[in-house]
């Protein structure tokens, strides 16, 4: 049976988390979230029918990357639908709930064996990876070396990004600058047209 844990503790465990710089979302999106259904037993109609009755109810299961010794579980509030509302919405139409960021797999630093065992502790993507607390980083052996790695690797994409965006921008303007050339050109062109008609 899956433990349940107290609302106030769970909010607790990650309150420190929420906290990191970039604010409450940057901490949730480097979270491990997951809703599904779970019997649960309605203590009120057992009481009643005088045998167990189970309900499907929405559960949450929640995990830091890394930590696999730290997973929430319990019933899904409102709260957990407002402050995941990709993950549930991909819950209610069946889907893969979303993981955003870089897969693990398409990163060519690692191993596929690497690859394979973050995932058994909750680590799918580069950003979860990059995030991850130095309590969870020094569990593992290179894990440490790994997540430097990782931040540098999104460091430096993140710069690659900003030059290719300054370089589109840059073209657009080339385009731009050329295109009113050519007009000016062409203005010029029928002025001079113009004056020689008045002339003759």
């Amino acid at each position: 049976m899956i433990a349940e844990a107290d609302y106030g503790m769970t909010e607790m465990a990650f309150e420190m988390e929420r906290q990191r710089p970039g604010g409450p979302q940057k901490g949730d999106d480097s979270l491990f979230v997951k809703f599904f259904l779970h019997p649960r037993e309605n203590h009120s109609k057992s009481a009643e029918e005088g045998r167990p009755i189970f309900e499907d109810t929405e559960y949450i299961e929640i995990t830091q990357p890394g930590n696999r010794d730290s997973v929430i579980c319990r019933p899904a509030s409102e709260m957990d639908k407002a402050r995941f509302p990709r993950h549930y919405a991909a819950f209610k139409n069946r889907q893969d709930q979303p993981q955003q960021g870089t897969p693990l797999s398409q990163w060519p630093a690692l191993t596929r064996s690497q690859v394979e065992e973050l995932k058994f502790f909750n680590v799918h993507t580069v950003e979860q990876l990059a995030s991850m607390s130095d309590t969870n980083a020094q569990k593992f052996t290179g894990l440490v070396q790994l997540r430097i790695q990782a931040r540098a690797y999104l460091e430096e994409a993140a710069g690659q990004a900003a030059s290719s965006k300054l370089a589109a921008e840059l073209a657009k303007r080339d385009e731009e600058i050329a295109a009113l050339k050519a007009q000016m050109e062409a203005f010029i062109k029928e002025q001079q047209t113009e004056k020689v008609s008045v002339k003759k």
